[in-house]
C-alpha cells in the first residue's frame, strides 16, 4: 500500500542491477510445477461438466513400473516423479514473495488458457494439440524482406551479427510471434465471455509517495520508481514513464526516489542532491530531466550549468550543493529502497507491488491494467 511518510528499515544492500538467472528459475520453475500437478491428477481428472476422466492403461501402467530396487525395496516411477515435484516445490519456497506471486499468477492463468483450449477442443471432437495446430495453421510464414526489416531495425540487440547467421532465429522468433497472436485471437473472446475474477492477491511493500511527484495526485494508481542519475537503464526509462503518464492522465502518478548507486556512479549522488537543491527553486522536474539528457556523462561543472541553463539562482544553487543540504532527504530514499527489497537501478513499484516486466510502455501499462481491475474488483 501506498503512504505518505517516509520510513526506513534496513535491508543488506546488493550493487547493481536485478539478477536475471532467478527470474528465468522461477519461471521455468512455474512451468514445471504447473505440469507436474496437473500430472498429480492424472488418475482421476475433473472434466468441465463435472464428469471424471479416468486415466488410460498406459498411465496406469507407468505410475507402478519399478524404477529402482533399493535392498530388496521397489521404488516406483510415481515415487521418483513426487520426489520431483516435492524438490521444485521447496525450491519454490525459497523465492522471494513477490517472485512466488509472479509464478503462481502466470501458472494460473495458464491453466485457465488449458481449461479453455480443452473445453473448446471437446466441442469440437478433436484434441487441445490438433485445436492448437488448427488455430495457428492459417499463419503466413515470415518472407526475406520482412526477416531483413527486423534485422535491420534490431541492429543494437544483434550486436553486428551477420543477417546471414541470424536469419534462422529471426525468422522462428517472427513465427512464434504471429502464432502467438492467433491464439490470442482466439482466446480473448472466449476469455471475455466468461466470469473470470483473478483472487490471487500480489504482496505490496509499504512505501512513502514524497512530494516529488506529477500526474494526478487522486490517481488510484502511483508508480514509485528508484532510480540513479548515471544509471544507463533509468535514462531509457524516463521516456517510458512519460509515456505511461500520457496514456493514464487522470489514473496514474508518478513518483521520483533517489537510489544513487555509489560504487559504480560517482556523481548519481551529487547530482540527486543537486535536483532537490533545484525543487528548492520551483524546477525539480525540469532540473530533473537536464540531468538525463546528459546520458549520464556528468562532471564537476555539468549541475551548475543545468542551473544557468533553467535560469536558476546560480549562487543559490551552488550554496545549496556545496552544504549537502538535501544529503538526508536521498539518504532516506536510499535506505526505504533498501528495506523495500531493490537491489538495482530503476526499480518500478506500482501501488507498493514490484514490477518486473520489461521496460516499455505496453507491459507496464498492461500491470497498470491489472491492478486497476483490482482496484474495480475489491
Amino acid at each position: 500500500m501506498i503512504k505518505n511518510s517516509d520510513s526506513t528499515a534496513r535491508r543488506p544492500f546488493l550493487p547493481c542491477l536485478p539478477e536475471r538467472g532467478t527470474r528465468r528459475f522461477a519461471l521455468s520453475l512455474a512451468s514445471f510445477v504447473l505440469i507436474a500437478l496437473a500430472g498429480c491428477q492424472a488418475q482421476q481428472t475433473e472434466s468441465l461438466d463435472g464428469g471424471s476422466v479416468d486415466a488410460g492403461p498406459s498411465e496406469t501402467a507407468q505410475s507402478s513400473e519399478v524404477a529402482v530396487m533399493l535392498d530388496g525395496r521397489a521404488i516406483s516411477v510415481s515415487e521418483v516423479d513426487q520426489h520431483m515435484i516435492d524438490q521444485f516445490m521447496e525450491e519454490f519456497a525459497k523465492q522471494s514473495a513477490d517472485k512466488q506471486f509472479t509464478m503462481r499468477e502466470n501458472a494460473a492463468r495458464d491453466l485457465v488458457q488449458s481449461i479453455v483450449v480443452k473445453a473448446e477442443a471437446e466441442k469440437r471432437g478433436i484434441s487441445s494439440d490438433e485445436l492448437l495446430a488448427e488455430i495457428t495453421s492459417g499463419v503466413a510464414k515470415p518472407s526475406a524482406d520482412e526477416i531483413a526489416a527486423w534485422y535491420t531495425a534490431n541492429q543494437s540487440r544483434l550486436r553486428g551479427a551477420r543477417l546471414e547467421n541470424v536469419s534462422g532465429q529471426i525468422e522462428q522468433l517472427l513465427d512464434n510471434e504471429r502464432k502467438a497472436k492467433a491464439f490470442d485471437d482466439f482466446l480473448k473472446p472466449k476469455l471475455e465471455a466468461m466470469s473470470m475474477r483473478m483472487m490471487l492477491a500480489p504482496p505490496r511493500q509499504e512505501l512513502a509517495s514524497t512530494r516529488l511527484s506529477r500526474g494526478n495526485a487522486d490517481a488510484p494508481v502511483t508508480i514509485i520508481t528508484f532510480s540513479d542519475y548515471q544509471c544507463p537503464y533509468c535514462i531509457l526509462a524516463e521516456p517510458v514513464l512519460t509515456e505511461v503518464l500520457a496514456r493514464y492522465p487522470d489514473k496514474v502518478r508518478l513518483v521520483h526516489r533517489h537510489f544513487p548507486l555509489d560504487s559504480i556512479h560517482p556523481f548519481a549522488r551529487l547530482a540527486a542532491e543537486a535536483s532537490m537543491c533545484a525543487d528548492e527553486q520551483g524546477k525539480f522536474w525540469e532540473f530533473h530531466q537536464g540531468i538525463f539528457d546528459l546520458a549520464g556523462k556528468l562532471n564537476e561543472n555539468s549541475l551548475a550549468k543545468i542551473g544557468v541553463d533553467l535560469g536558476l539562482d546560480e549562487e543559490a544553487l551552488n550554496r545549496c550543493i556545496e552544504e549537502r543540504r538535501f544529503k538526508d532527504f536521498v539518504d532516506t530514499d536510499f535506505e526505504a529502497g533498501r528495506a523495500a527489497g531493490v537491489t538495482g537501478t530503476p526499480s518500478f513499484f506500482i501501488n507498493g507491488v514490484s514490477f518486473t516486466g520489461s521496460r516499455d510502455a505496453d507491459t507496464m501499462s498492461r500491470q497498470i491494467d491489472l491492478e486497476l481491475a483490482r482496484i474495480d474488483g475489491a
